[in-house]
Parts: structure tokens; sequence; C-alpha cells
């Protein structure tokens, strides 16, 4: 166990930083509340009072019946509700413990309130991780705080599990979940139809070659399949084990294997062999009716999505793909493509296109609030280029364009969870309409029927139903009251109302005449088909999926199929999953019920330790040593504080360590404390002497120590400027540093003691296009980073520094290769005592060389060699081979000194060049993915080559 245990010690501190999971910070201003329940603590801005109280009912009731499985029921635990981010997100951390929710709906969640999705799903992943927590071996938690339990989770879980049960769960426990979404259940029966099984590593761990469907479709075809063939009970057995085994090394599997007779490999070529057997029968059997495909086959997964005939003869459609950056594209009926348009970040279900226009709504990140934001609707004429944009009072999505090409229809979302259906005038913006209901039902999918009337998808506690608004008098009606499951994109033309919906198990086109008020299938496809656009002469056009995407496809307007006699899909396993829970929780609320709110106060919820180690963990550069830490983060987000002690091996001394950053401010501060002792060598002459002549000389190293004590004040303010197709940060940065030395009992009489100081002051920007999966580079980009570094008080210690640099980036001779070019130039002017470091690269290969000025350059020619997709075993799986080229040069001017005085200058040339080969590479099938490779500089001044080992770990990914 002891070998365990510090093997414990050097996985946490490695990891070390991804437990400390930092989300953002919220706006200043905000002021926040609580209400406390037994179960919960929900943390809230004030105006999001009544929000917070439903919701707070709603959780308490999800709490009997989200654990009911895996038989636990957690403690209690702090949620933190986001509500003024224009993202839509759930999440659940451990170290410090807490979740956090993201309350703005988007336009693609199925038909259940978005604060119950949450309340289910995220509620199932504080299940799953207390109950690790409980069953673990106390040792951990005495040792280790929360951060043993996340570390314990997240090494031992597969992320397909942990996602896959939570998604078992809201299926489980609801009427529709994303198990009866078929948006979700697609990927796979595709890809196994047409393509076949993937290898379990490259299925859970992804490839740079092909589309891989993400861990949360994987996850619930595993769980909820297991579940119905051996019961519920062997999750709650394998979340027990690792709990309780977490020294076995492979707790998850062995509990597997137990339970099953399988370990996760196995498991999962079992599931999919049958799957694929079921899905292949079915695939047989369908008849599909005769269309015309229109897009080119692509090498590379691609998607053509938000489609438009633009006439009779040309297409637009939104473009993604693996290897390309997303894209407005123009097509015409050859399947010939030119690019229009590199947009920004577009929200789910917001393209529209009305004449020659298009209209989309883009997100735009705050300025320095993470969870802050807003809309923009951007409207872009194909044929003037014209481009033209608004700001929106709220949050806006899915915006239409009106007939008369004067007026945008919006849903809207204000930060209080109110909901709209809003009209702006494109010429200024101006607020024309808003209307609600009196439920305050989320709206999708708005159309234009005529320029008073529209249409859009309602969300009810049905489900959800299309209804006609009048924009007059705010009035509306349900056009039919069938339960259609998931209705997405509408599209009105002639009398009939065409929309996609997922009724018989596959997104299918459908249609609703409003003088005849019935409802028929136009189109049933293989897998599925979304995005419909219906142009003058009544064709087609439909996004229409595959193994490789989706492809453009036209189909006839003459077959179609009465509702009646559609078969609705059932999805028989979510039956099954069912009847292993309590049954649906009733999540409709009593107004009556009042939780008591009180003021959460941001000054007294400034420290909160939640983890702890007997090694000193370096959290912000994955380093540890022996000694103490202490660690703490709020559970806003804005404060985090680091104590320890680190012992130096090597040196024999040891040091106090304090670090505490603070984010709740536009500028961010970090202060850094250390104080104890150092270490340090010079070499002693020591002379013997006889009769007045030297005899001997002796030249020894002598060791000694000293103290020590530094203080660093960083101010720095990051300010996010993205926006359209580029990320763009700023951040003006000044840094103050101080360190004290003084004298120890071994400390030589020359040792400069004395208190030294110094103040930096930095100007950064970066500016990087958007890039595609497949990039090694951003195909446009630049960086620009000025430093000044001097002493303070007119003293001259340290001297000064100016350096300067900036990298370029450039498209290579292929698609995704990449030109990394790079400049730099220093003046440094050494101090009275010491000097500052380089600010600049040097070259490869080379060590520091002391200097006054230093002119760097580099180029690099990145690319991507092979997608190997190559497991070993259980060891490693590799996804990708990259090689750099690279060359790097610099001049340097220094001194030459003797007897230290300055005797002479110097002038030199240096220069490197080589190869680095970087792998990416998953170990031990660990989620979050390592890069390992080699390099290789040859030194033309020294006429020999070095090599040096490259790794790092992408802790992000998790």
């Amino acid at each position: 166990m002891k070998k365990l245990l510090v093997l414990l010690f050097m996985f946490a501190g490695i990891t070390a930083k991804s437990q400390y999971f930092q989300t953002g910070q919220d706006p200043a201003s905000l002021k926040w509340r609580q209400i406390n329940t037994e179960n919960f603590q929900l943390i809230y801005p004030d105006y999001f009072e009544n929000q917070a109280q439903r919701l707070a009912q709603k959780l308490e009731v999800v709490y009997n019946f989200g654990g009911y499985s895996l038989k636990h029921k957690p403690k209690k635990i702090s949620v933190i509700l986001h509500t003024q981010t224009v993202q839509s997100n759930g999440l659940v951390a451990y170290a410090p413990k807490r979740s956090e929710f993201y309350t703005t709906p988007h336009q693609s969640i199925y038909p259940q309130d978005w604060l119950e999705q949450l309340a289910i799903h995220e509620f199932r992943h504080v299940v799953q991780i207390d109950k690790v927590n409980e069953e673990l071996p106390e040792i951990i938690k005495l040792l280790l705080g929360e951060q043993g339990t996340a570390l314990i989770f997240g090494a031992y879980l597969p992320w397909w599990f942990i996602e896959g049960d939570a998604v078992v769960t809201e299926t489980a426990l609801g009427n529709y979940g994303r198990g009866r979404f078929p948006s979700f259940l697609v990927e796979h029966r595709a890809q196994v139809v047409e393509k076949g099984k993937y290898s379990y590593d490259k299925a859970y761990l992804g490839s740079y070659k092909n589309y891989v469907p993400n861990h949360y479709k994987l996850g619930y075809y595993l769980v909820g399949n297991s579940r119905v063939r051996y019961g519920s009970d062997m999750w709650e057995s394998v979340v027990k084990r690792v709990g309780e085994k977490p020294f076995s090394l492979t707790p998850f599997n062995k509990a597997l294997k137990l339970e099953t007779g399988y370990n996760k490999v196995q498991l999962y070529n079992s599931v999919f062999d049958s799957l694929t057997q079921v899905w292949q029968n079915e695939d047989q059997n369908f008849n599909s009716v005769p269309f015309n495909t229109i897009t080119k086959p692509q090498k590379t997964y691609s998607n053509y999505t938000f489609n438009y005939w633009l006439n009779n003869d040309e297409i637009i459609s939104y473009r993604t793909a693996l290897n390309k950056i997303p894209a407005f594209v123009k097509i015409d009926k050859n399947g010939r493509e030119q690019t229009i348009l590199n947009p920004g970040s577009i929200f789910d279900e917001s393209v529209n296109y009305r004449k020659e226009w298009i209209v989309y709504a883009e997100r735009i990140p705050d300025l320095r609030w993470s969870h802050s934001g807003r809309s923009k609707i951007c409207l872009y004429n194909v044929n003037t280029k014209n481009k033209v944009s608004f700001s929106p009072e709220l949050k806006a999505f899915s915006p239409t364009l009106s007939p008369n090409l004067n007026e945008v229809l919006v849903v809207e979302s204000d930060f209080s969870n109110n909901y709209f259906l809003s009209v702006y005038r494109i010429t200024d913006g101006k607020l024309l309409h808003r209307i609600s209901t009196s439920e305050n039902n989320y709206f999708f999918s708005s159309e234009w029927i005529n320029e008073k009337e529209i249409v859009a998808i309602l969300l009810t506690n049905q489900g959800k139903r299309i209804a006609k608004f009048n924009l007059v008098s705010g009035e509306h009606e349900i056009l039919f009251d069938t339960d259609l499951g998931e209705i997405k994109q509408l599209r009105y033309t002639n009398s009939n109302l065409y929309f996609i919906s997922g009724y018989s198990g596959k997104n299918a086109l459908y249609s609703y005449n409003f003088e005849s008020k019935q409802i028929e299938q136009i189109y049933d496809p293989r897998f599925s088909v979304e995005f419909p656009s219906i142009n003058s002469e009544n064709q087609i056009l439909l996004s229409d999926y595959t193994a490789d995407g989706f492809r453009l496809i036209e189909v006839p307007l003459n077959t179609s199929k009465p509702l009646p006699d559609v078969e609705k899909e059932d999805y028989p396993m979510t039956k099954k999953l069912a009847t292993q829970e309590l049954g649906i929780p009733n999540l409709l609320v009593s107004d009556s019920v009042h939780y008591e709110s009180l003021a959460y106060k941001k000054p007294a919820h400034i420290l909160n330790f939640h983890s702890w180690a007997p090694v000193f963990i370096d959290v912000y550069d994955y380093e540890f040593a022996p000694g103490l830490s202490l660690m703490s983060q709020n559970k806003l987000g804005t404060a985090e504080t680091v104590l320890g002690y680190k012992w130096n091996t090597t040196e024999k001394t040891g040091q106090f360590y304090g670090k505490y950053t603070y984010k709740g401010w536009y500028p961010v501060i970090d202060f850094e404390v250390t104080s104890g002792k150092e270490a340090s060598s010079y070499w002693l002459i020591t002379e013997r002497t006889r009769d007045g002549e030297v005899v001997s000389r002796d030249t020894t190293l002598e060791r000694f120590k000293y103290k020590a004590t530094s203080l660093n004040v960083d101010l720095s303010l990051p300010l996010n400027l993205s926006s359209g197709a580029y990320f763009r940060l700023f951040q003006p940065q000044v840094k103050y540093e101080m360190s004290l030395y003084q004298e120890d009992e071994s400390t030589p009489d020359h040792f400069l003691a004395g208190t030294y100081q110094s103040l930096s002051y930095r100007l950064y920007f970066h500016q990087f296009l958007r890039q595609s999966y497949q990039d090694v580079y951003p195909n446009f980009g630049f960086v620009a980073d000025v430093n000044y570094r001097h002493s303070p008080n007119s003293t001259n210690v340290f001297g000064n520094l100016k350096a300067a640099q900036t990298q370029v980036y450039l498209p290579g001779l292929l698609r995704n290769h990449g030109i990394k070019l790079y400049a730099g130039a220093q003046s440094k002017k050494a101090g009275d005592i010491l000097s500052f470091s380089n600010a600049i690269y040097f070259p490869r290969g080379w060590h520091n060389i002391e200097s006054t000025k230093l002119n760097s350059f580099s180029a690099n020619y990145k690319l991507p060699i092979v997608h190997p997709d190559l497991s070993v075993g259980g060891l490693a799986y590799c996804r990708r081979i990259n090689a750099t080229l690279f060359a790097d040069y610099a001049n340097l001017e220094g001194n030459i000194y003797e007897n230290g005085e300055i005797a002479g200058s110097y002038s030199s040339n240096i220069s490197s060049y080589g190869m680095e080969l970087i792998g990416d590479f998953n170990f031990l099938r660990f989620y979050a993915p390592v890069k390992i490779g080699v390099r290789t500089s040859y030194l033309p001044q020294h006429d020999n080559f070095v090599f040096d080992f490259l790794l790092s770990v992408d802790f992000n990914s998790l």
C-alpha cells in the first residue's frame, strides 16, 4: 500500500491543476443571495429570486429520485446559478465541491424545461461522485481532502460512464431525455451501418481521421444496454468498488468483470456487436424514396446545414468540417462550392435566410467576465457583400428576417429567464414588438407567416407544440395538440408549414397545411434529415445524415404519408430503464412554498479550504515536492489561495509559500510570498605558504545557506475582444517583485545581502483565426508582446530590460499545414549587482548566453504526418503524429568581463535547425491527451546535434 500511496501523491501532483476547475467569473456588480434547503444551497443573483425558489423545490423533488438506482443519497451541495452567460451548460466539480448551472436555455434542448433538465442530469453527477467519496478509505480523504475524491473519480471512472449514466437517468426519469432524441442517437447508428464498429480506444478517445460520436452518446448506449441486460444494480456495484478499492489500480474493470463477465473493452464489443446486428437488419429493410445528391462526396467528415435555395439553381449552406473552419458556402446543382463568409460563433438553430440575405445570431463574449456575454444579430447580403448588425436588448436566438426585409424576429431571454418573441427594426435596432405567454413558455424556431402573424414552437408541460401568434394583439393559438416529440426548423411557404420531427424515431420531414389542418410525413430518411428549404418550383432541399456527415439532397414533393399512418417510435429500451427507477418525479412547483432567502456576502466567503496534501503541490506549474499544501477556492470562482511548506531535497532547505489570486474585480490581482532558507555555493581558494611563499593551492566548492523572503504582486487586465471568426485578447500587466536576502551563519563575507526590487510592465495582444479540428496552427493570426523591466526608486540593482516580440501564423502549402514565424528584439543593461533574465526566445538547443542586445528569429513549418488511430493494448493509443521543421537564428551583442570589469565587447551569431516529432497519445486509456515527442537540433557553430524530450498534458479536455 505504501508504494501505491506514493504513486497516488505523484499522480496528484501531476493532475492537481485539473482539480481546481475554474469556469470563470460573473460581473462584479452582481449582488448574491442564497437559499438553504435540506439538501442544497442555491447561490444566485438577487434578481433571480423567483426562479431560484422554484428550482429549489425541483431539486428537492429530484433528490428522492436521482440516486435511487445507485442506492445513494448524497450530502448537501452548493449550486451556483450563472444567469448572465449566453452559454447553456451545467457541471459538477469537486475541489471545491459544487455544481454550476448556466441558466439560459438553448434552441436545441429536448422537450423539457431547461432548469429541470439541469436538475436531473447534474444531480446524477452529484450522486456519482458523492458515492465514490462515501466509499473511499478515510486515509485518502484525510491526506488529500476533496482533491482525493476528485482524483479517484476522474482517474478510475471513464467519462463515457459518468456522462452516459447521467443521460440514462435523465431519460428514465422523464418523458423525453436524450435517449428519445433522434439527433442524439443517429450518429452511432450511421457509423456502424456504413463504416462498421470502431475499436474501443477509438470510440472512447477519439480520432483526427474520422468523426467519432462523443462520450455522452457512447455512454448512453453502453450504460443503458448494460442496465437492460444485467439490471441497474450492476453500476451501483461498480461505483461502490471504485470507491472501496482505489488501490487495486483497476477497480472499474474488476467490478465490471464480477458483474457481467466482461471488462470495459469486452463490454463495448458485446453491446455494439448486438446493436450492429439490429441496425444492419433494420437498414436492409429500409426502402428509400429516390433522391438527388447535390454535394460531392467528401474525403473528410463534413456537414452541410442551415440550407436555403438562393434561386432555383444555387444553394446557400453552412459548412462545417474536421479540416475546415465553419463557413457559409454557395453551391450550384453540380456540387461546385464557393465560400461566402466565415462567421463567428453561431448559437444553436440560429440561422435563417430571406431573398439574398443571410441572418444569424452570433455569440459575443463579455469584455472581462466569462459568465456574461451578449447576442449580436448579423445580416449579410450574398450579392452586395453588405453586412449589417445590431445588438438586441436581451439574449437573442433564432433570428428570422421579415418579408419586407426591414425587421428581424428573434427568441429572447432575459437574465431572470423570462422568454419573449421580439421584433427589432434593422436600421436602428429599435424594439417594435415583444410578446410572451402567461405561463412563460420558452420559444423555438420563430418564423414569419406574414407581416402581422408568426409561428413558433412552444415548450409546454406536455412537450413541444407549434403555435401561431398575432404580433399586434399578442394572442396565440396551438395549431395542433398532438405530441410529435422533438420538433424544430419551421419553414413556411404556400399555406404549408414544413418542419422536422422525431415522431418516428428518426428526424424526418413533415408538413402542416393551414387550410386542411392535416399533418403529413413528406420524407422518411435512411438515418436522419434536417434543415429543409423549399423553392418556387417546390423542390425540397434537405441535409441528409451519413457516417461522413450531412450531405445535401433534393427530394420530390410528390410522396407523403398522413400522420396516422406513421408508426410512432416507443423506444423500448427507455421503458425498461424507467422500470428500474422510482418513477417520473412530479416537478410542478407550488407557489405557496417559500424558502428563506438570505444575502450571500462575497467578502465573508473569500476562503473555502477544500483540499490539502502531505506533499507540496504547485497547482500552477504541475510540480510537487516534499512538504505540505493547503488549498482554497471560493464557490464563486473569484478567489484562490494556496499555502504550503516546500522542502528542497537537493539543497536541504525549506520555504513557506503562499499565493492568493483574486479575480472578482476587473483587474486580476496575484499576491505571492515565499520565506525560508535557500542554498548556494562558491569556489573557495585555500593557499598554504612556507617562508612567505605559496607552496600549494586548493580550490573547493563551499556550500552556504542564506535567508530569503520574496513578495510578488501582479496586476493584469485580461480583455476578451473576440468577434467574428477571430479570437482576440488584450492584456496589460504590471508586476512588482521584492526579494530580501539575509545572511546566515554559513554565509560568506562577499554575500550580497539586502533588499532588491523590480517593476515590470507588459502589453500583450493576440488575434487568431478559428482553427478546424485538424489544423495544427491557425491559418492566420499574430501575437504582439512588449515588455519593460527596471529597478524602482532610482536604484540600479537590476538595470533594465526592453523587449518586443511577435509571432505570425500563415497557412502552409497543403490544407491543415501551418507556418509560424517569430521575431524578437531585446536590449538589456546590467545593474550594479544583478541583471534580468531574457524575455525573448533563444535558438533551440542552445544554453542561455548573457548579452546586452539580442535579436532572435525563428521559422516553423508544421504538418500532420499520419493519423494512425493505433492502440497498443490498453497501454497507449496514438491519434496523430505531427512534424515541425524549424530554423532558429539569433544575433547577440554583449560585454566581456575580466576581474569583474568590462574588458571589451563581442558580437556573435548563433543558429540551429532541425525537426520535432510529436505524437498525440492517451496512456492507460486516461481521457486527458498527452503530447510526447523528441526534438533534434543541429547547431552549426558547434557542429553537433542536441536531442530534447518533449512532454505536455492537456487537462483542459477533462
